[in-house]
């Protein structure tokens, strides 16, 4: 049954800890491809014949607000990506969705922004569009909330982070549910369609008290959308769990189960890959009538889109091309000086593998796989494909995480929360297939999209824009 979620210890232990690691297809090692500007003007030029209806992200740097004068240079840049990219859509193209980090950003700058989009593109009406404006709590009140939904925006995030009170000292550290209550009510007040709170966990200095307490207060509020993250898949691990201040792995788990639990309990459906969402949620209901999507930037219904990434490090997929945006804020703007859209990396159509695209696709909305529809969709026997995956699919099914038949793959409410490792059978090479067999963890490719959030969607989940919060 969609939404249904079953924790189980052993199978937790066996697979390792339930993070909702980012799974999909391509992931950031297939975007190894050098993608010139022009390879992304031809895709555009086809997305422009076909009329394809589009969807625009706008990023920011994750240190934009540490800087005003950073931040002016980067949205001037950002203006000649715009005006650029516009210039070679269709008036036919309609934007159906639109996502925007508004930062650091003040009220004059969001409608500059915003207004230079609609003189670029064609914005489709409300009732067919899905425009989202992810906020940060060190910035968000009445004002901007209201503000937002007056130029069009109609679903709002934000995050709730935990940073160590010996990290602070630039931000303001709350340490009560005072302000968040205050941005929720205020869209439920408007009437935004959306409204999904970013809660991790995870950190040294939170505990299963500490952190039950805030999700209560965050289940009180009845926001419209919950996103459960582990902070261990936002921090770079490499610099270790007592530089980056990691709760213990008992400490994590308690508060992974307790969130899993409780927002159950409440009411939330379990979308995937740490979304829940209330019933009559524009994502349950897409995911009920099958027209729910994995894109680049996290679950959405607008599938059909053409995707354009704006800033620094953004993903496009036009077409079948994915290409990202440099990495690196001076190099970004030195190309778009020079006159040049700032595309680097990626992966071309040739270089596409269509069955793995659909397959996940298909995983990640629906959490079924049937053989016969993926076959005729992609021209690619799945069976003859993954034939010596089929025993390590078999060990799944074994242990309860699917049901595996003869013509179709589903996953069962025990395997929701283990998304990780039935994902990772499909990327797995030959001489990988024997680990996951017998139930050893494999590696995780680093996935390029996600939102939910890489941090290409999530910038606030990084330590650069985390602010405290101990209720």
């Amino acid at each position: 049954m969609l939404g249904s979620v079953i924790w189980d210890d052993s199978l937790v232990q066996r697979y390792g800890q339930a993070r909702q690691l980012q799974c999909g297809y391509p992931a950031a090692d297939d975007f190894n491809e050098r993608i010139a500007p022009l390879d992304l003007l031809r895709a555009l030029r086809e997305s422009r014949k076909a009329q394809r209806p589009l969807s625009i992200a706008i990023h920011l740097p994750a240190n934009a607000a540490l800087q005003h004068d950073d931040l002016t240079t980067y949205l001037r840049h950002l203006q000649r990506e715009i005006e650029q990219l516009g210039c070679h859509v269709g008036p036919a193209q309609q934007v159906e969705q639109l996502w925007l980090h508004a930062g650091a950003l003040g009220i004059a700058e969001l409608r500059s922004l915003v207004g230079l989009l609609e003189s670029r593109f064609r914005f489709a009406e409300p009732a067919v569009a899905s425009f989202t404006a992810e906020i940060e709590l060190a910035h968000a009140d009445w004002a901007l909330v209201g503000a937002l939904h007056e130029l069009g925006f109609d679903h709002l995030s934000v995050s709730v982070p935990d940073l160590g009170a010996d990290e602070g000292g630039t931000v303001e550290w709350f340490r009560s549910s005072t302000r968040i209550r205050a941005v929720v009510e205020a869209a439920h007040t408007l009437h935004y369609r959306s409204m999904n709170v970013d809660l991790g966990y995870g950190r040294a200095w939170q505990t299963p008290a500490t952190f039950a307490r805030k999700l209560a207060a965050i289940i009180e509020l009845a926001p419209n959308r919950v996103t459960l993250f582990d902070y261990r898949d936002s921090l770079q691990a490499a610099q270790g769990n007592a530089r980056l201040g990691l709760a213990s792995p008992a400490d994590t788990l308690a508060m992974h189960r307790h969130g899993i639990e409780q927002l159950g309990a409440a009411g939330y459906r379990y979308i995937g890959l740490g979304r829940f969402v209330l019933p009559h949620d524009d994502l349950a209901m897409a995911q009920e009538t099958g027209t729910l999507n994995h894109g680049v930037m996290g679950y959405t219904p607008h599938g059909d889109c053409d995707h354009l990434g704006l800033g620094v490090g953004a993903v496009s997929r036009v077409g079948e091309l994915f290409s990202r945006n440099l990495v690196d804020t001076r190099a970004y703007q030195q190309a778009l000086d020079q006159g040049l859209l700032p595309s680097d990396r990626g992966v071309r159509p040739a270089g596409i593998d269509r069955l793995r695209l659909a397959l996940f696709d298909s995983l990640l909305c629906e959490l079924q796989l049937d053989f016969a529809a993926l076959t005729a969709r992609t021209g690619v026997d799945v069976r003859q494909r993954y034939a010596q995956h089929w025993p390590a699919l078999q060990q799944l099914h074994r242990d309860g995480l699917v049901l595996l038949e003869e013509d179709r793959l589903e996953i069962l409410p025990r395997g929701c929360l283990l998304f990780a490792p039935i994902c990772a059978i499909f990327n797995l090479p030959t001489d990988a297939v024997a680990d996951a067999a017998s139930g050893r963890e494999v590696p995780r490719r680093r996935t390029a999209l996600d939102g939910g959030g890489h941090s290409l969607r999530r910038g606030a989940r990084g330590p650069q824009n985390s602010y405290g919060v101990d209720w």
